[in-house]
């Protein structure tokens, strides 16, 4: 069972910009903005760890938040299974003031990597200031201001 950590990046919109939005315009928005900001982590994770070379594989790598595909880094030589979603944690939840996305690596060792290295932790370290200008034209742009 994968880790759930509460690991949070707060996307907060001006109360005059709630009172002159179209109210749909917004929570496409704000959904949009989460979904941007979800990307960046994920790649800043991605990068720290192939970049540091945690792992013996790029299953980890290839399965944080989204798949992409990385080239192998098995230090056996041998081929590694390519990141399914199945081995992807993306979950987008839509209430009426708020979205949260969780996202992750779903792969058996994911928990040991991040106990061991705090990957996750440190990637949304080092992503933050990019979360918030791509949340922000995500905002902007959702709401005709660009």
């Amino acid at each position: 069972m994968a880790r759930k950590d509460n690991l949070k990046f707060n996307i907060d919109i001006s109360q005059d910009l709630y009172e002159w939005a179209d109210p749909k315009k917004l929570k496409k928005a704000r959904s949009k903005a989460v979904e941007a900001a979800g990307v960046v982590w994920a790649d800043e994770t991605k990068e720290l760890t192939q970049v540091e070379n945690h792992i013996d594989t790029s299953l980890y790598i290839n399965s944080i938040g989204y798949v992409t595909n990385f080239p192998d880094t098995n230090k056996s030589g041998q081929g590694s299974r390519q990141a399914t979603q199945a081995d992807v944690i993306h979950e987008l939840e839509e209430s009426p003031d708020t979205t949260t996305l969780r996202i992750g690596s779903a792969v058996s060792y994911a928990d040991d990597l991040e106990k061991r290295f705090a990957l996750m932790n440190r990637g949304l370290d080092k992503a933050k200031p990019r979360m918030e200008q791509v949340s922000d034209y995500q905002v902007k742009k959702a709401l005709g201001l660009l």
